[in-house]
């Protein structure tokens, strides 16, 4: 009988491990390691840090997130599979070809930068990635534009923030948002609320999201990249499911 208690409780204990294991498991965070790239020639520079995803192996729903960030990062210049390296060099052979006609034409070499960021928000639920890019491809400035996604960790699922737009809320959304656009930005050329675009760039922060219009979006190209905070609660106040709360 104690033979049996003693297997018994080992049985036990071994399974409270397994399910300490497994619960470490389920808890793990993306881990990242940038993929730096700098290239110089007399047509380019080219400079990007893009973070990459390196526990895919971990969670399915990692190496969801990591292909859709390699996609939208790269948009343009994706190949399959998936190849970081191949996808760095189109875009240095492509900006190099690009440099030439510029360096005949302006004695100035074109460049592109991009800088990526992560972000966990939500008590670590939510994962956002900032990515800053600025080029000059000849002309009398270059681009700039800040692009935000952000991915439920527990699905992999992109967050789609359109909806804030639409629906029956639409309108009262649009009139929060456009209010603090024109206190910011008073020489805006949206004249109503019901004229502003939607905005494709979209973080979610601790206490609510942060809009982002790109330059030449909602104002002149001398505004600069317009970033609007709405608070969770300014957002429920028009009636929109705040998607991004924990129930």
């Amino acid at each position: 009988m104690k033979q049996c208690l003693k297997y018994m409780l080992v049985l036990a204990l071994l399974g409270a491990v397994a399910c300490g294991e497994e619960r470490r498991e389920e808890a793990t965070l993306p881990e990242f390691e940038p993929f730096k790239v700098a290239v110089e020639n007399e047509e380019c520079r080219v400079e990007i840090c893009y973070q990459r995803i390196v526990n895919t192996d971990r969670n399915p729903n990692f190496a969801d997130i990591e292909a859709q960030n390699y996609a939208h990062t790269f948009d343009g210049y994706v190949v399959e599979p998936m190849d970081i390296d191949a996808s760095v060099q189109m875009l240095v052979d492509e900006y190099t070809e690009v440099g030439g006609w510029t360096m005949s034409h302006s004695s100035l070499p074109c460049w592109y930068t991009m800088d990526q960021r992560v972000l966990f928000v939500r008590n670590d639920a939510i994962l956002c990635y900032e990515t800053f890019v600025e080029s000059y491809t000849g002309g009398a400035h270059g681009g700039n534009s800040l692009w935000y996604e952000c991915f439920d960790l527990a699905t992999g699922q992109l967050y789609d923030l359109d909806y804030l737009f639409e629906g029956e809320w639409g309108p009262a959304m649009r009139e929060i948002i456009y209010a603090r656009l024109t206190a910011l930005e008073p020489g805006t050329f949206i004249e109503s609320a019901d004229m502003l675009p939607v905005a494709n760039s979209t973080l979610i922060t601790e206490r609510g999201i942060v809009i982002v219009y790109q330059p030449y979006a909602v104002a002149s190209f001398a505004a600069g990249i317009i970033s609007l905070a709405l608070t969770d609660e300014e957002i429920a106040s028009t009636g929109a499911p705040l998607v991004w709360v924990a129930e």
